[in-house]
């Protein structure tokens, strides 16, 4: 009996041994996971490919993964407070802000532009309707595409342009409105001149009274009206098509913000980013029957894109359906997209455009980490 206790207590005493030492070196499942989000970010990285890269990941409103990767400027590394331009991604906040109106019955969908505009251009339909502008069926040109407007932009920088100046640059319509679906900025230019008839407030008064203060966004801006506040990430742009990147931060005035308008002037950071459409699609901001109407999507023949709905892009990342939108604009690009299954978020800003391999690249990005991601729920 004696012998047997003895046995017994060594027993114990290795039992517990083996349990101390495995309390020493844990395995840190959540740090392993981590390490494999940050290797996919790094692999995109480099001087021939994504310069800088913030990354935010939000599983039902819970942020959840915070990255950062790259360069802002030489020697600075990017940082997860620096603000970014979103560029086409404005277009989810000038739908929003529509939609808001119309549920406050403030507008009608099916109001035509004449209701609220005054434009007197021969190549502006006005009886095209709010609703068409939304979805891009109105066959409005793109006004960027003037040969004009870039050369008033860069011969003064700091010379903002009137919104409704840009309208001018609007050219020869492709197709009568409702034939077809075609994306075009001269849309949402039209959409943000409507908003301030029919409040009688600029574009980024709206937004901050409806959108960024009550959903407490505080580090969303739209400089077209407002001051632009904290780090900003440099951005960077191949301007001569020499396959070089120049930092193009001083070119950044307000003709630059003014030009961008509302089709693509909001500057946010990625953890404000990917709160946005757990708001937009997850949250109260609009009733279901408007979130309805906003995913019904008109189906796009394109290798990426699957559907547009009213303002939003509807596009297959890591086989699963995802609503949201991609930007483009001088010195940025830029991912936001939401999973409705498992209420996956996330945002990735970047620094730098026109590079040969950046758009694909952002792409593959967002699609691998999201492939972890959803693996790992």
């Amino acid at each position: 009996m004696k012998f047997l206790k003895v046995f017994v207590w060594i027993l114990l005493i290795v039992a517990c041994s083996n349990d101390e030492s495995k309390d020493e070196n844990p395995i840190d499942e959540e740090a392993l996971f981590v390490t494999e989000l940050q290797n996919v970010i790094d692999s995109k990285l480099g001087s021939d490919k994504l310069l800088g890269v913030s990354v935010s990941i939000r599983v039902d409103g819970e942020e959840r993964w915070k990255l950062q990767g790259g360069t802002s400027e030489v020697d600075t590394p990017v940082t997860g407070d620096m603000r970014f331009g979103i560029a086409s991604i404005t277009k989810t906040f000038v739908a929003a802000t529509v939609l808001k109106l119309m549920e406050e019955g403030q507008l009608n969908l099916d109001d035509p532009i004449s209701k609220w505009l005054p434009l007197n251009s021969v190549n502006i339909d006005e009886s095209i309707t709010v609703q068409q502008l939304l979805g891009h069926f109105t066959g409005l040109l793109g006004y960027f595409r003037h040969p004009d407007i870039w050369p008033r932009v860069e011969g003064n920088l700091e010379m903002a342009i009137p919104p409704v100046e840009l309208a001018d640059y609007v050219g020869e319509p492709k197709f009568a409105p409702g034939d077809r679906y075609e994306y075009s900025n001269s849309n949402y230019l039209i959409l943000g001149l409507i908003i301030e008839a029919v409040t009688q407030k600029t574009v980024g008064e709206v937004f901050r009274e409806k959108l960024f203060n009550p959903l407490q966004l505080g580090n969303t801006y739209f400089p077209a009206n407002e001051s632009l506040v904290g780090p900003i990430a440099t951005p960077w742009r191949d301007s001569n098509g020499d396959g070089t990147l120049q930092d193009i931060s001083s070119e950044f005035g307000a003709a630059y913000h003014s030009v961008f308008y509302t089709a693509a002037d909001v500057f946010s950071t990625a953890s404000d980013l990917s709160m946005w459409p757990q708001h937009l699609f997850n949250g109260a901001l609009l009733s279901q029957e408007t979130k309805n109407m906003m995913l019904s999507f008109t189906p796009i023949d394109d290798t990426i894109f699957t559907g547009y709905g009213l303002g939003v892009r509807e596009v297959t990342f890591a086989g699963r359906s995802m609503w949201g939108h991609t930007g483009g604009m001088r010195g940025y690009g830029s991912y936001m997209f939401y999973d409705s299954t498992t209420k996956v978020s996330i945002a990735m800003l970047n620094n730098q455009s026109r590079s040969e391999n950046g758009p694909l690249l952002r792409y593959e990005l967002v699609n691998e980490l999201l492939q972890k991601v959803f693996q790992n729920l």
